[in-house]
C-alpha cells in the first residue's frame, strides 16, 4: 500500500489498482463510463479526469482509471480544471445523444443524466444534426440495442471478452460511424447476456422483458439471494408498487458472484408473479378440499401428528436454515423422520457461476443435520409412513404431481405446505406458503457463504411463511399435552 493525498486527506491506496478505485473507496465521487471495477480499464471515455500532482512536476489533469497510485501523489477530484475537462467530454457525448429521456427505460438511473447534472453541462455549441443510427435493434432474445444512445464506452464488448470469455460484440466501423454490433450481425447467445444491460451506463442496451414495464423510481428494491442454483448469487429484487416482481439484478459480492448473475436467475421472477396461489388453508372433507381457518386446520394436523408415530417431514431445499431448524426440532419431538428433497443436477452447469445444482440451501440444511434424499428416495420414504408433511415452495414440483397422485390414500395421509394446492386423494390438508421474495431468512451457498432472502412484497392473503406455520403448530401442541 502507498500513501496518497485525496482532496486534502491522506489515505492508503493499492498501487496495483487504478487511482479511481482509491478515490471511490475514500469518498471521492469521480464519474466514470468506460471504467467498471469488474473489467479491465481502457480509459476511452475520458470522463474520470482528476488533477494529479507528483513531486515537483506541475499538477496536470489525468484519467483516474488508467493512473496507478504512487507514494506522495496529491489528487484533487474537485479542482476547476478537472470539472472543466469533464464538461468538455460531456459536451462531445451529448452532441449526438438523442433527447429520449422521457421515454428511456434508463431514466432515473442513467449515468449520463446524473453526471450532466452534476457537472452543470447544460448547453451545446453546435448546430449540426445528430447522427441517425438504428433504434430498437434486436440482438437476440434478451437485449435490444439503441445505437443512437450508445456512447461507445465498450463495457459490453469487454464483458463478453473478459467474463464468459466468448467475444460476441465489437465496435464496428471507424470514427463518427462507429457503432456497437454483433459479429456478422448474429444474435447474442448464452445465459449471461442480461449483464450488459446492467453495465450500460446509458439506455443503449435494455432488457426486452423490462422495456416499458416500470419507472425505476416506482420500484421497491431489497437485497436478496438468487434461488436458482446453489451458487446463491447476491441480488436485488425489484417490485412495482408492492405487486409484481419486475426485475432481478446482481448485487456486488466479491465472495460469491462479484458483479454478475446468469439469465436463469435474472428472469426467474416470472414464477413469483403467477396467479392462482393458495390462500390460507383447506382440509379434505369427503372428495374435495374445503377452505378452513388456518388455526383450525393446524389443530387437526396437530392431532394427527401427535397421535401418529409413523410420520415423515419432507422439506423443500428452498427452506431457510431458520425454517429448517424449527422443522427438525418438531420432527424430532414427534419421533418422525426428516429429509429434504435433492433433485438431480441439471444441464445448466458452467465454468462461471451456475453450479447445475438446483438446491439453493443444500449446504445450509445439510449443516443442520437434515439428510438429502433424491426424488425417488423421498417418494419411497413418503409411501413408507402413515402421515407425511411436505413443506416448502416448489415441493410438489420437485416430487412431481403425477408421482404424488400414485400414493395410496388408504395407507399414507399427506399434508401439503406449498404455493399452490394439489387436490389428489392422499392430500388431507393444504396450507398456502410465502415464497422466497415474500419472507426473510438465510441460505448457505455451495461455498458456505450465507446470503439473506428478503420480503420485498407481501404474500397472498392467508399465506404464511413456513416458520410462522411451524411456530403456530408448536404453540398448539402443549394444549393437547395438557388435555392428556
Amino acid at each position: 500500500m502507498v500513501k496518497i493525498i485525496v482532496n486534502g486527506r491522506e489515505v492508503e491506496a493499492d498501487p496495483k489498482k487504478p487511482l479511481i478505485k482509491a478515490c471511490h473507496d475514500n469518498g471521492a465521487d469521480v464519474p466514470m463510463y468506460c471504467y467498471h471495477p469488474g473489467l479491465e480499464p481502457v480509459g476511452s471515455c475520458r470522463i474520470c479526469q482528476v488533477e494529479v500532482k507528483q513531486g515537483d512536476a506541475p499538477a496536470r489533469v489525468m484519467v483516474a482509471c488508467r493512473t496507478q497510485p504512487a507514494e506522495g501523489m496529491v489528487v484533487d477530484t474537485e479542482s476547476p480544471k478537472a470539472h472543466a475537462t469533464r464538461k468538455e467530454c460531456l459536451e462531445f457525448l451529448l452532441k449526438n445523444h438523442p433527447l429520449d429521456c422521457p421515454i428511456c427505460d434508463k431514466a432515473g438511473e442513467c449515468d449520463l443524466q446524473d453526471f450532466t447534472y452534476a457537472e452543470g453541462q447544460d448547453a451545446g455549441r453546435t448546430n449540426e444534426p445528430r447522427r441517425e443510427l438504428d433504434k430498437r435493434k434486436s440482438l437476440g432474445d434478451t437485449i435490444v440495442l439503441d445505437q443512437e444512445r450508445c456512447i461507445l464506452c465498450s463495457r459490453c464488448v469487454r464483458f463478453f471478452e473478459e467474463v464468459p470469455k466468448q467475444a460476441q460484440l465489437t465496435v464496428s466501423d471507424l470514427g463518427s460511424r462507429s457503432v456497437i454490433a454483433t459479429f456478422m450481425d448474429r444474435p447474442l447467445k448464452g445465459k449471461y447476456q442480461g449483464n450488459i444491460a446492467d453495465l450500460c451506463p446509458v439506455g443503449a442496451l435494455t432488457l426486452k422483458k423490462f422495456r416499458f414495464q416500470a419507472r425505476v423510481w416506482n420500484l421497491i428494491k431489497m437485497a436478496s439471494t438468487c434461488g436458482e442454483c446453489s451458487r446463491g448469487c447476491s441480488t436485488t429484487v425489484e417490485v412495482l408498487r408492492g405487486a409484481d416482481v419486475k426485475r432481478m439484478r446482481p448485487r456486488e459480492n466479491e465472495a460469491v458472484n462479484k458483479f454478475w448473475m446468469c439469465d436463469i436467475g435474472r428472469f426467474s421472477f416470472d414464477r413469483h408473479n403467477r396467479s392462482g396461489r393458495l390462500q390460507g388453508a383447506a382440509v379434505r372433507e369427503g372428495v374435495q378440499l374445503v377452505p378452513y381457518p388456518v388455526e383450525e386446520a393446524l389443530t387437526r394436523l396437530r392431532d394427527e401428528l401427535m397421535r401418529e408415530k409413523s410420520g415423515a417431514w419432507i422439506l423443500s431445499p428452498w427452506l431457510t436454515i431458520e425454517e429448517g431448524e424449527r422443522i427438525k426440532a418438531v420432527a424430532e419431538r414427534l419421533g418422525h423422520a426428516v429429509c429434504f428433497v435433492s433433485p438431480a443436477p441439471n444441464s445448466e452447469k458452467d465454468d462461471l457461476l451456475h453450479t447445475g445444482d438446483p438446491c439453493p440451501n443444500r449446504r445450509g440444511l445439510s449443516e443442520l443435520g437434515i439428510p438429502a434424499a433424491p426424488v425417488a428416495q423421498a417418494l419411497e420414504a413418503l409411501r413408507g409412513v402413515k402421515s407425511a408433511v411436505l413443506i416448502g415452495e416448489r415441493i410438489v414440483e420437485l416430487l412431481g404431481a403425477g408421482e404424488l397422485a400414485k400414493v395410496d390414500a388408504t395407507k399414507t395421509r399427506v399434508h401439503l405446505v406449498d404455493e399452490y394446492a394439489l387436490d389428489i386423494p392422499c392430500v388431507l390438508s393444504v396450507y398456502g406458503v410465502a415464497n422466497c421474495v415474500e419472507r426473510t431468512g438465510t441460505w448457505v451457498n455451495i461455498d458456505g457463504v450465507r446470503g439473506p432472502i428478503s420480503a420485498v412484497k407481501a404474500p397472498p392473503v392467508g399465506a404464511r411463511s413456513p416458520a410462522k406455520l411451524i411456530d403456530e403448530l408448536v404453540r398448539l401442541m402443549p394444549k393437547l399435552e395438557k388435555a392428556r
